[in-house]
């Protein structure tokens, strides 16, 4: 087994452990205490679809474009090749963690959206497989997903980035919780969810046999 499959593995383990022990006992708890400290915070409609839409929609036109410069013969250098591998990234985790939240079909912590609905001003609390639509979309986090999809590639491949990485990770993780738009086990779970996808991403193209030649480009 490689190092990256040793570390990926003990951290499904982890992010298993965690999520359950969040859910049980802590993401009630932060969930009320920060609905006391700050209020609820509400978000015009479609605005977050919009968000999801449009990072998608800009994903794919920048694959397209690295794509058809690829086709032309274009070599990468390595920030190109770290945009590409950030995209990809993107694009397999938008789909992951979409299935993802039908399988749990989980509600929200608070009603920052009008179709929600949440443990604050519904006294709903759980998860319901396979129930679609917006009500049952919380659980994991598409916006720590998106973010951690595009980090964990910079991680690995600019190690001089990993401290800018890591604290932009962590700020919006915490930002998430503390303004009631995700439990804290959703974002512990969206977070791996991208950083999995990062993950795939550069090892497929380092067996490949590009990412090692490429390192010094």
């Amino acid at each position: 087994m490689t190092r990256a499959f040793k570390f990926w593995l003990v951290g499904t383990l982890l992010t298993t452990f965690f999520a359950i022990i969040s859910i049980l006992w802590f993401d009630r708890t932060l969930a009320y205490f920060f609905h006391d400290t700050f209020g609820t915070w509400q978000l015009p409609r479609g605005v977050a679809r919009g968000s999801a839409v449009s990072i998608t929609l800009v994903s794919a036109f920048i694959f397209v474009i690295l794509g058809l410069g690829a086709v032309m013969g274009r070599r990468f250098t390595k920030i190109e090749t770290t945009v590409l591998l950030s995209v990809i990234s993107v694009l397999a985790a938008e789909p992951t963690k979409s299935k993802l939240k039908l399988v749990f079909g989980r509600t929200w912590p608070d009603n920052w959206r009008s179709t929600n609905l949440s443990l604050i001003h519904d006294g709903v609390y759980g998860f319901h497989p396979f129930h679609s639509g917006p009500a049952y979309e919380s659980f994991p986090s598409g916006h720590a997903t998106t973010l951690a999809a595009v980090t964990s590639v910079v991680w690995l491949l600019c190690p001089k980035l990993r401290i800018v990485c890591t604290a932009c990770t962590i700020m919006a993780s915490a930002l998430l919780v503390m303004l009631n738009f995700h439990f804290l086990s959703d974002v512990v779970a969206g977070t791996f969810v991208g950083i999995s996808t990062g993950l795939f991403s550069v090892a497929l193209w380092r067996a490949s046999g590009q990412g090692m030649a490429g390192q010094g480009s």
